[in-house]
C-alpha cells in the first residue's frame, strides 16, 4: 500500500507537470500569434447600407488581412404597382357598363334558360357576383423585397504605412426567394368578380352553342373571351395571359442564384484616441451568380390563330370531333416571365426587363464597430 501511495504520488506530479508545461506552450503558442497581429482582437459592428441593416464581427490575420463575418437583413418596405386586366375584347370595364344595360333574367327566358335546373342554376349567382363587384381595368398589387443574407469578407489592406485603405473580396449567401408580389387585400373582391366572370363565360360558351344563346346577348361572351392580366406571348406565337386563382389571388415570385461574390473597397479610421471605436465605409458589387427567375401561376396559353368567332372555337375550350363536349384548358403553374414569355406589355413588362438586366447589386455601407479586446 505504502508503494501504491509513492507511485500515485508520482504520477499526481507528472500530470501536474505535463499539463502545466501544455498550457505554457499553448501561452507560447497564443503570444506568438499575437506578436504576428493573428486573432489578437476582435472589432464588433452594426452596418447600414444599400444591403440592409447588420452585424459582424471582424479580426486581423496578420498586418495586411482581415477577416470579416455577419448578417444583413433587408427591411420588408412595401411598394405598389398596378396591372392591367383585360379581355380579347378589350377593356373589361366595357364589357360590364355593356352587361349593365341588358335584362339578365330577360334575356335567359326568352332562350329557354330554367334557372331551377341544375345545368344553368348558377348562372344568375354569377351574373350578380361580378355585376356587383367594382370591376375595374386594373389590379394594385404589393411587392416586398426578401432579402437577409450571410456574408464572409477578406479585407487586404495593401500599405504598410496606410491602414486606412482596403480591397476587398468575398461572399454573401441567402435564399433564393428575393421578392414576392401580391394582390391587395382590398382587391380580392375584384379578382373573385374576374373569376365569376370567366366562370360564367365558360358555362354560357360550353352550353350555348346547342341553343344559340350567342345570338340572344350579342355576342358579348364570344367577342370578349377570358378575363386576366395580360403577359405577352409564348415563344411559339401563343398568346399568355394570367387569371387569378383560388380565393381571388393574383401572386408572383423573383428568385436569384443565394450565392453572390462580392468585390469592393474601403476605407478604415478611428473615431477614438484608444483605438476601440472604428469607423468602416464600404462600396463594391455583388455578382447575382445563376440565372434569376419571376414565377407566376394561373397562366392560360392561347392559339389565337384558332379563334374564330364565326366559327365559335374560343381561347380556352377545346371542343371535341363532334362538338358534344368541350374540355376547358388547365392553366400553366410556374411560368417564367424572364425565360418563357417576350413582349410583355406595360409597368409589368418595364419591370421583367429591369429583372432581367439585373446582374449585380451595388453596396454601399456604413460600419460602426468597437474593440472587445
Amino acid at each position: 500500500m505504502k508503494k501504491f501511495g509513492i507511485c500515485l504520488f508520482a504520477l499526481s506530479l507528472t500530470t501536474v507537470a505535463v499539463a502545466q508545461n501544455e498550457a505554457g506552450e499553448r501561452s507560447a503558442f497564443f503570444s506568438r500569434l499575437a506578436e504576428k497581429n493573428i486573432l489578437n482582437h476582435m472589432d464588433v459592428g452594426v452596418n447600414v447600407g444599400t444591403v440592409g441593416i447588420g452585424i459582424d464581427v471582424a479580426m486581423p490575420v496578420g498586418d495586411y488581412v482581415r477577416i470579416r463575418a455577419g448578417y444583413e437583413y433587408m427591411p420588408s418596405i412595401k411598394f405598389t404597382s398596378d396591372f392591367k386586366i383585360e379581355t380579347r375584347g378589350g377593356s373589361i370595364q366595357r364589357f360590364i357598363d355593356k352587361m349593365n344595360t341588358i335584362d339578365v333574367d330577360q334575356k335567359l327566358q326568352e332562350v329557354g334558360v330554367d334557372l331551377s335546373d341544375p345545368k344553368f342554376s348558377e348562372y344568375k349567382a354569377l351574373f350578380d357576383k361580378f355585376r356587383n363587384v367594382e370591376l375595374k381595368d386594373r389590379v394594385t398589387m404589393n411587392m416586398k423585397p426578401n432579402v437577409h443574407q450571410f456574408k464572409f469578407l477578406v479585407d487586404v489592406l495593401p500599405f504598410k504605412n496606410n491602414k486606412h485603405w482596403s480591397f476587398t473580396a468575398g461572399f454573401f449567401v441567402g435564399p433564393s426567394t428575393s421578392g414576392k408580389a401580391h394582390n391587395q387585400d382590398k382587391e380580392t373582391l375584384l379578382l373573385e368578380g374576374v373569376t365569376a366572370y370567366n366562370d360564367l363565360y365558360v358555362r354560357y360558351c360550353q352550353n350555348g352553342i346547342a341553343g344559340n344563346y350567342h345570338e340572344k346577348l350579342d355576342d358579348l361572351f364570344y367577342n370578349n373571351g377570358v378575363a386576366g392580366i395580360p403577359l405577352g406571348h409564348f415563344a411559339d406565337g401563343d398568346k399568355a395571359i394570367m387569371v387569378p386563382g383560388a380565393g381571388g389571388v393574383a401572386k408572383a415570385e423573383m428568385q436569384l442564384g443565394n450565392f453572390r461574390p462580392y468585390l469592393g473597397l474601403g476605407y478604415n479610421t478611428h473615431l477614438s484616441k484608444d483605438k476601440r471605436w472604428n469607423l468602416n465605409v464600404d462600396a463594391g458589387v455583388l455578382f447575382l451568380c445563376g440565372k434569376s427567375h419571376v414565377y407566376v401561376d394561373n397562366v392560360y396559353k392561347i392559339d389565337e390563330s384558332k379563334i374564330d368567332i364565326d366559327n365559335y372555337v374560343f381561347d380556352i375550350l377545346r371542343p371535341n370531333a363532334d362538338w358534344t363536349d368541350y374540355v376547358v384548358d388547365k392553366p400553366l403553374q410556374q411560368v417564367d416571365l424572364l425565360h418563357d414569355v417576350e413582349d410583355i406589355p406595360g409597368k409589368v413588362g418595364d419591370m421583367v426587363h429591369k429583372v432581367k438586366n439585373f446582374k449585380v447589386y451595388p453596396n454601399a455601407s456604413v460600419t460602426f464597430s468597437y474593440r472587445l479586446f
